[in-house]
C-alpha cells in the first residue's frame, strides 16, 4: 500500500538562465517529490514556472521553502520560490473535458486594455480560459487563449457575438475547434 501524499503548489521566478529547472527539479527530488504537472515559460528574459508536486507527509511547506532557498544559495541569479499546500479541491479535480475546448485567436494594434477586453468578453459569455499567451510583434498584439465552451447556451450565439465584438473593436478574432487547431499546427517529426 502506499502511503498518502501532500500536494503542494510551487511558483518560481528568476531571472532567465540556464539551469533553473534542473536545480528546481533536483531539490524537488531530494525530497522524494514527484512533479506531477507544470507549466513554464520565459517572459521577457524572466523565466517563470508553476508546478504541482507531491510529497511524502513528512515534508511540510517549510521543508520545501528551505530546500529551494539552499538551490537558490548556489545560482547565479535570484529564485524566487512561492510555495503553498493545495486544498482537497485539487486532489479531486478533474482536467477540462477538450470535447468543448475551442482556441480563440485574437490579433489586433497592441494597445492598452487589450487583454481586459477579450477576457470581458469571456467573462459575459461564460467562457472559461484553459490557458492563454499574448506577444506582440511589428506593433500588433497576438493572444491565443484555450478556451472551455461548455458553459456557453450556444456556440452560434458566441460566434455572431464574437463576429460583431471583432467588428466593434478592430480586433481580428479566429474561434475554431481545439481538435482542428491541434491537426493544423502539430508538426509530427520521426523520431529515428
Amino acid at each position: 500500500m502506499t502511503e498518502p501524499q501532500e500536494l503542494f503548489v510551487i511558483s518560481i521566478t528568476s531571472r532567465d538562465r540556464i539551469g533553473i529547472i534542473h536545480e528546481v527539479s533536483k531539490a524537488i527530488s531530494e525530497l522524494a517529490g514527484n512533479i506531477a504537472d507544470v507549466r513554464q515559460s520565459v517572459l521577457c528574459g524572466y523565466f517563470t514556472m508553476i508546478l504541482l508536486a507531491s510529497f511524502p507527509p513528512k515534508v511540510t511547506q517549510r521543508s520545501i521553502e528551505r530546500k529551494l532557498a539552499e538551490a537558490d544559495s548556489h545560482s547565479e541569479a535570484v529564485i524566487e520560490a512561492v510555495v503553498r499546500k493545495a486544498d482537497e479541491s485539487a486532489l479531486n479535480f478533474e482536467p477540462a473535458n477538450l470535447e468543448n475546448a475551442y482556441v480563440l485567436t485574437a490579433t489586433g494594434h497592441d494597445r492598452v486594455g487589450f487583454v481586459a477586453s477579450i477576457t470581458s468578453f469571456c467573462v459575459t459569455h461564460t467562457i472559461n480560459i484553459l490557458d492563454l499567451s499574448t506577444t506582440v510583434s511589428d506593433g500588433a498584439y497576438v493572444m491565443i487563449l484555450v478556451v472551455d465552451l461548455s458553459g456557453c447556451p450556444a456556440i452560434g450565439d458566441v460566434r455572431s457575438d464574437l463576429m460583431k465584438f471583432s467588428q466593434e473593436n478592430g480586433i481580428k478574432i479566429v474561434l475554431q475547434h481545439y481538435d482542428i487547431f491541434r491537426a493544423l499546427h502539430e508538426i509530427n517529426l520521426p523520431i529515428r
